[in-house]
């Protein structure tokens, strides 16, 4: 009974930091989503607060490694971050720009800064190469980093992405003070 006592004390003694750092973790407030590929990726907005300040991310999921005709998808814990905005007149409107690049022919390249990382979007902005892509009855845009010589890209079908901006909308009619 003892050394159960002692190991639980241990173990607590141990996560004391892990705990007390929990703090300082960012509020993420999910306000649209959907999934694809039946939940294998997840498309969400997001409003994360920090130090005061409001922030719009969309995340465009787990990002797969090779090249734009082959992916590999082994990477769990990074994702794609887009910031949006502070507000969500600004968020809307983004998102709208965005929707704006599937009619786009599939030899046009847009720009958008965005960051790769675990969890919660950090502050280092990289530029993200969105390329639409048209696929029998589909229209995609293809989400693409390049790092260490590996192509990093996912697709995102039109259809989730209309969903998700019109969550945004309603939640932006319920919410017009934000």
């Amino acid at each position: 009974m003892k050394t159960i006592k002692k190991t639980l004390a241990i173990l607590l003694f141990a996560l004391m930091p892990v705990l007390a750092n929990a703090q300082s973790i960012p509020a993420r407030l999910e306000l649209s989503s959907v999934e694809i590929n039946d939940g294998e990726r997840t498309l969400e907005v997001f409003q994360q607060i920090k130090d005061g300040v409001n922030s719009y991310y969309l995340s465009v999921g787990h990002l797969g490694i090779g090249n734009e005709i082959f992916q590999l998808q082994f990477d769990p814990l990074f994702e794609l971050f887009i910031p949006l905005g502070d507000n969500l007149e600004e968020a809307v409107a983004t998102m709208e720009q965005i929707k704006g690049w599937y009619a786009g022919g599939s030899s046009e390249r847009f720009e958008i800064p965005g960051c790769l990382s675990a969890g919660f979007p950090s502050d280092e902005l990289e530029t993200v190469t969105v390329i639409p892509r048209r696929l029998l009855f589909t229209r995609n845009l293809i989400f693409k980093l390049e790092r260490d010589g590996y192509e990093r890209n996912t697709y995102i079908p039109r259809s989730d992405f209309n969903s998700v901006l019109s969550g945004l909308k309603f939640y932006k009619k319920l919410h017009p003070k934000e």
